[in-house]
């Protein structure tokens, strides 16, 4: 009787949603468009308490990485720290997004998806909070560790959301890409003043709190999934994810421009991270306080940048064009930095929009280029582990062109190349195709 009653409950509820959102397109206004497209997101088979919870996880993705550098002197000063061990605190984590992803894929596997994040968001707030506690070794091993942790949610969080979200799997993708931005961006403007008032491992640890909020909504917001899934594992022996392992993507053409188109996109995004400054007062003639306005503006805009590829991306069934012109974007950005670099400004606001439309086209054809939840899986894993090594190449490759050649022409000439070649890319990854099953040649 219970269940019968439940399940009545559910049809209501569910009728009651659907009711409102009808009466809601009746009712929208244009500057209700964006709340219209978050309820038309949530409306997958899984409810919108999954979806908060997706884009809580996504807000976490990033923070712990981003608040390092706005206190990193006062890092250096206090631990006496070379530049080389100061360097590792942002490209550390990068590493394990690499080294860590078909570990990931595994823990999902064996554990599932939904307590695979649980368990890696709890290590991610052990981790922000012990990096802080005791000297160079212990910062470094937590350093490590967050990166490792984060790893778990980069390849499942876009698994989850091809299972539970397969009508709106590309807004939805873009939804979580712009919570990764917005993540590091409040990160990198919080982290300076908290740390001035109570000290840099204050400012560091904090973020940990706002991990544990997000563990306690993904509990609850996947509890029903948890116990499905267990029931399946207890049923089967395995999870429903691995029934038929491998989707055979390493020898996908598909699956490689996916995973090149993320790889050069995360090259360019890393080295301009890294360098923009130097560049800026290098090449611009700009002090250190301008040039960091242009680095926070090429961070703000990734926000709508991620959140116009998914708004385009369903006009057509093939995403060709648009990853094309992202890849226009951030040639044509490059370029103007080295042939003009006075016009800094608006070289500056388009790679920032380039960039945030780039991750969110990666991730978006990750999502739609695989045939099923077990290909989103393994084409995650493949993508990450490869993209992400790539990405953590890009400063150390962009600053010893610098320092070899004593100036930007080489290494502003590298990205141009590097930039290229997403347009070439994104022409077999925005086809129309999928990965898995035999889908994709």
């Amino acid at each position: 009787m219970q269940e019968r009653a439940s399940a009545a409950s559910g049809r209501t509820a569910r009728g009651t949603g659907d009711a409102a959102i009808r009466r809601s397109r009746r009712a929208t206004l244009p500057a209700g468009a964006l709340a219209f497209w978050f309820v038309r997101a949530s409306r997958a088979p899984s409810n919108g308490l999954l979806l908060f919870a997706v884009l809580l996880v996504a807000l976490n993705l990033r923070g712990a990485i981003a608040a390092v550098a706005p206190v990193l002197p006062e890092i250096s000063a206090d631990l006496s720290l070379s530049a080389g061990a100061a360097g590792l605190l942002t490209s550390l984590p990068v590493l394990c997004f690499a080294a860590a992803s078909p570990g990931s894929a595994w823990l999902a596997r064996r554990t599932g998806l939904e307590n695979a994040v649980l368990l890696g968001f709890l290590a991610l707030a052990a981790a922000t909070v012990l990096r802080t506690l005791d000297g160079v070794p212990v910062l470094l091993a937590g350093t490590l560790a967050v990166g490792v942790a984060m790893a778990v949610g980069n390849v499942v969080v876009p698994v989850v959301i091809k299972r539970d979200f397969p009508l709106r799997a590309g807004r939805v993708t873009g939804l979580y890409t712009a919570a990764l931005a917005g993540g590091a961006a409040l990160a990198a403007a919080l982290t300076a003043p908290i740390a001035a008032a109570w000290g840099w491992q204050v400012g560091l640890s904090i973020w940990s709190v706002f991990v544990l909020v997000a563990v306690v909504v993904w509990w609850r917001a996947t509890r029903d999934l948890r116990a499905t899934a267990a029931r399946r594992r207890a049923d089967s022996g395995v999870g429903r994810e691995v029934r038929r392992p491998g989707a055979r993507v390493w020898s996908s053409r598909t699956a490689w421009a996916v995973t090149l188109f993320l790889g050069c996109q995360s090259f360019a995004y890393f080295s301009v991270t890294a360098w923009l400054p130097t560049l800026l007062v290098d090449q611009a003639g700009l002090d250190i306080a301008t040039a960091s306005v242009g680095m926070s503006l090429f961070q703000l805009l990734g926000i709508p940048g991620t959140l116009l590829i998914p708004l385009l991306a369903g006009w057509r069934p093939q995403q060709v064009w648009l990853g094309v012109s992202v890849a226009c974007c951030w040639c044509t950005a490059v370029t103007g930095l080295l042939v003009l670099p006075s016009a800094w400004f608006a070289w500056t606001l388009l790679a920032g929009v380039a960039q945030g439309a780039g991750i969110s086209f990666a991730f978006t054809v990750l999502v739609l280029r695989a045939h099923d939840t077990a290909a989103a899986h393994d084409l995650s894993s493949m993508a990450q582990l490869v993209g992400y090594t790539l990405g953590a190449a890009g400063p150390a490759v962009v600053g010893a062109l610098y320092q070899s050649t004593d100036g930007w022409t080489a290494p502003l000439g590298f990205l141009v190349a590097a930039t290229t070649l997403l347009a070439a890319f994104a022409f077999v990854a925005g086809r129309n195709t999928t990965v898995g099953q035999g889908a994709d040649g």
